[in-house]
Order: structure tokens, then C-alpha cells, then sequence
């Protein structure tokens, strides 16, 4: 935890620009309605955990919903006396090289309704729902053939000094 403090926060919202952008062609449609009010209370937590924020809380996994226990997420609502329509979810990425900055990457901003915004967080992650992180890391590509097909332009099958013979595990 102590190291987080120490190093400086990049801040990443490029998953999240299509949401954004939706949300303000929506509010830009209905000056001081709704989706104003909540574009508006959306920029201010960005700005929060661009400069170190605490999120709500830590997500867990849940069988129905994609795994995303290595996100925080933010509730986001513009009506104090209900409960927060929206939810922000959101992941810190500390590289191993400790001169690099922590980056916080916001994934996905969502509607709370139906797990529209985890949902919406696990694709853009390419994280299917019912496997764990465990799960998918242990999953491996398939290993590349060293076959090599034959060479059309020589006839012959000809490993060429260009060809790596690299295998991807």
C-alpha cells in the first residue's frame, strides 16, 4: 500500500471514451437534464481517481458476471436519496519497473441495472463470464507448428532464413 503513495498516478480513461462520448452527445441533446447532471458528477470521480481517490470498493468474482476481482469500482449517482444509478469500474496496473507510474485504467462507466456496467467492463477486458483470472491465465494458445508449408514461389518445402523457428506458448 505504501508504495502506491509513493509513486505517481498515470491516469488512462481510453476504454472508457465511448461511454463518455455518449453520454455527453446525450446531455448535450438535454441541456440540465438527466444525463447532464450525471455527465457532470461522472467527470468530477474521474477527476478524483485521476489524482488517487478511493474507489467505493474492490470487486469480487462472481460466477455470473465476468471476473473482474482485480477492479474497483466507483458508484456514480446524481440524486443523493437514491441509489446510485451508475457504476464506474476501474483497475490500477502497477508495472514490475518500480521508476514506472501506477497506471489507473477506468474501463467502463455502466448502468447498475442488470450488471449492464460489469458486463460491459468484462468484454472490453475479453474476460467471458464463469472463469476466474486463474482460469483464464492458465489457459494457453496453441503452440505454433514448426511445419512449415511449402514455398510457392521455389516448389519446395524449404525452411527460409527469414522464418523464425520461435514457438508461442
Amino acid at each position: 500500500m505504501t508504495e502506491r503513495r509513493r509513486r505517481p498516478i498515470a491516469f488512462d480513461p481510453s476504454l472508457v471514451t465511448p461511454d463518455l462520448k455518449a453520454l455527453h452527445r446525450a446531455a448535450v441533446q438535454n441541456p440540465r437534464g438527466p444525463e447532464d447532471r450525471l455527465l457532470r458528477v461522472t467527470l468530477n470521480h474521474l477527476d478524483r481517481i485521476r489524482n488517487g481517490g478511493k474507489s467505493t470498493h474492490r470487486l469480487e468474482y462472481m460466477p455470473t458476471y465476468p471476473d473482474l476481482s482485480d477492479c474497483e469500482t466507483t458508484y456514480v449517482g446524481t440524486d443523493s436519496n437514491r441509489k446510485p444509478s451508475h457504476r464506474l469500474i476501474w483497475r490500477e496496473r502497477i508495472p514490475q519497473d518500480p521508476r514506472q507510474p501506477i497506471v489507473r485504467e477506468i474501463v467502463a462507466l455502466g448502468e447498475r441495472e442488470n450488471g449492464q456496467a460489469y458486463h460491459a467492463a468484462g468484454q472490453r477486458l475479453n474476460r467471458p463470464v464463469g472463469f476466474t483470472l486463474s482460469e483464464l491465465s492458465m489457459q494457453r494458445e496453441p503452440i505454433a507448428s514448426r511445419y512449415r508449408p511449402p514455398h510457392i514461389d521455389r516448389g519446395v518445402d524449404v525452411p527460409s532464413s527469414v522464418e523464425s523457428d520461435l514457438e508461442f506458448n
